[in-house]
């Protein structure tokens, strides 16, 4: 019998991602597809890894599965780290990679914990989810919010995200690596100066001030 690749279980594991996220009752917005936000989220890991190093089977497999779980009442890192667990158990995946990836799925949204107490691997998949949904992208989420609410605007628009943006600059707090937050700067810089452009653009400001 030949030995599975790891391509073959990332593969079989993103099956099993996406049919878990599916069963969920949790809340989204019509145009948040969940298991998409866990593609992207991949690519920014993959991103930091590049400058950061670490064990990219571990990281991978814990991106897949950092959104797997959900529960009104329960945190639900917590019980995605479970599933990936169950999962990976009957894949054959060693106990100590087991461990590994279960640890950085249960600590993806526990962004306050201090740095020194979590392996890099775990930094690096709480830095990307946090990445996802930041900059450009943002404008467009509060643009489509906007959009299907009552009375939609341009304007809107653009209160919503000023509002947002206003808490932004402060989340570098929450980013603990060293090509995260130069991410993080990115992307917020980028989002402020399109706020600047659309208030020009609006007629709310007679200047581009930034």
């Amino acid at each position: 019998m030949e030995e599975i690749t790891f391509e073959e279980i990332v593969e079989q594991a993103f099956v099993e991602a996406k049919a878990l996220i599916e069963k969920q009752s949790r809340y989204s917005y019509p145009f948040r597809d969940r298991f998409e936000h866990t593609l992207r989220v991949l690519k920014w890991a993959k991103r930091i890894h590049e400058s950061e190093g670490g064990d990219i089977e571990v990281i991978t497999l814990a991106v897949i599965f950092h959104d797997t779980g959900w529960d009104d009442q329960e945190d639900h890192a917590v019980i995605g780290a479970e599933l990936a667990r169950k999962y990976l158990i009957n894949q054959g995946i060693s106990p100590e990679i087991i461990n590994r990836v279960v640890s950085a799925v249960e600590t993806h949204n526990k962004r306050q914990n201090p740095r020194a107490n979590l392996p890099i691997e775990n930094l690096i998949v709480m830095d990307a989810d946090r990445l996802d949904e930041l900059g450009v992208t943002t404008l467009v989420w509060d643009s489509m919010t906007t959009a299907i609410q009552e009375k939609p605007s341009f304007k809107k628009a653009l209160e919503r995200s000023q509002m947002f943006f206003a808490g932004a600059k402060e989340g570098i707090n929450l980013i603990h690596t060293q090509a995260g937050r130069k991410f993080y700067c990115e992307r917020v810089e980028i989002w402020e100066k399109s706020l600047a452009h659309l208030r020009y653009e609006l007629g709310e400001s007679d200047v581009i001030d930034i």
